[in-house]
């Protein structure tokens, strides 16, 4: 596998801009210099969030990975023990909010702590077509759909990170400018989040917060980069699968030919299938992780805005905020997951397109049958024992957002 020790990472990162500016320039599809998946690793590596084997190896590395998730759990617990003191049901959603955002940044690099040697594995796997069925290939469609996919992947890096830093400075400046409290309701040992009482403390904790918490966006944001990559990469090479099936009818070689390069290229779906295996397996805690706290922050911040909405405006923008942030997240991961699930669906007319295989040898026309049967069975990224990434999930999540703001709204 690629270099994935710290000043390598450094190194991509630096190399990551000029990069996506010479795809972008490129006036015909020419090969990408690497999958984008290997920018959202090594941002990882850079905040001290990807503790794999190798970096694992690095105690001071591998201390400070400790040090973050612990700090995180601290922030957490300092929330939730503040939630008591909530005077009115706009604070205490305020403080649910944050509460369940701090839980799922927990969640999710936690897991990426437990699982990023798995990672490691996936993105080797994702290059299975460059490296194992088609190296040095000029197909034009081919590198076409691999600079598309390179393209979206990093510009949604580029737009989600000055998303995230406009949304980081407009949550944690409001409450300094206006009110004259921390970024978010917590409570400190001796009274330390009183500015009147302690303002050294007070101004010693307001930076550390917010220092931290803009460290914790962006680990959540890149966990969830990673997360959609897989997606994309998945929904790529099921496309180039496609093609591939569709090329062997244009082949005027023998049979027994014709049927080598058919096996290479059931190889090929196979080795997706298991991919897409493993990844289920390697991010199921942070796909359940995912669908329970969209449902929590979609209904708590929609209910606030409204609440908030005649009583106090600034708040109610507060709460737009998170809302359209939460949708937004939400929106990324079930739009990438139907991308597999119609692509993987395709699999089966591109077998079926392959011009006269009704004609070929008993043997090989078994063989096509089998995979349409197969690609018939939808590949899904799955949070189990919830439901899959797909609009039909999104659609359920907003339905029953819709009941229990209603239900909430009629018991007030």
């Amino acid at each position: 596998m690629a270099d994935s020790g710290y000043q390598s990472n450094l190194s991509l990162m630096r190399k990551f801009l000029d990069e996506f500016r010479s795809v972008l320039r490129q006036e015909t599809p020419g090969p990408i210099p690497r999958l984008a998946f290997n920018y959202v690793r090594a941002c990882l590596s850079l905040l001290c969030q990807y503790p794999n084997k190798k970096l694992a190896s690095l105690s001071l590395y591998r201390w400070l990975n400790y040090f973050i998730m612990c700090n995180v759990m601290n922030a957490f617990v300092t929330m939730v023990l503040a939630l008591p003191e909530s005077k009115n049901v706009i604070e205490m959603g305020d403080d649910l909010v944050w509460i369940s955002g701090m839980g799922l940044i927990f969640m999710k690099i936690f897991y990426m702590h437990l699982r990023c040697d798995k990672i490691d594995e996936l993105i080797w796997d994702f290059d299975y077509y460059n490296r194992e069925l088609r190296p040095n290939h000029n197909d034009e469609e081919v590198l076409g759909w691999q600079r598309l996919c390179y393209l979206v992947e990093s510009g949604l890096y580029i737009n989600c990170f000055c998303l995230v830093n406009f949304f980081s400075a407009a949550v944690f400046l409001q409450p300094l400018i206006i009110e004259g409290k921390l970024p978010f309701h917590s409570i400190w040992p001796f009274q330390w989040h009183r500015l009147d009482l302690h303002p050294r403390m007070f101004w010693s904790l307001y930076f550390w917060l917010s220092l931290t918490s803009q460290h914790n966006l962006m680990s959540i944001l890149m966990v969830d980069m990673c997360g959609i990559s897989t997606f994309m990469q998945t929904a790529l090479n099921l496309k180039l699968l496609c093609i591939e099936l569709r090329k062997l009818g244009e082949m005027r070689v023998s049979d027994a030919r014709f049927r080598e390069e058919f096996c290479r290229v059931v190889r090929f779906h196979q080795h997706i299938i298991k991919v897409v295996e493993k990844a289920n397996r390697a991010f199921n805690g942070a796909f359940n992780a995912q669908l329970m706290a969209s449902f929590a922050l979609i209904s708590i911040s929609t209910f606030e805005t409204m609440v908030a909405a005649a009583v106090d405006p600034k708040m109610a923008a507060k709460f737009v905020l998170l809302m359209v942030v939460a949708f937004t997240q939400l929106s990324l991961w079930c739009i990438s997951g139907t991308l597999v699930y119609t692509q993987s669906l395709e699999v089966a007319q591109a077998a079926f397109d392959i011009t006269d295989w009704h004609t070929k040898a008993p043997a090989i026309q078994r063989d096509i049958s089998f995979v349409i049967l197969r690609a018939q069975k939808p590949l899904m990224y799955v949070a189990e024992p919830f439901l899959p990434f797909t609009l039909g999930t999104y659609m359920l999540v907003l339905k029953n957002c819709y009941r229990l703001l209603a239900l909430m709204q009629e018991s007030m």
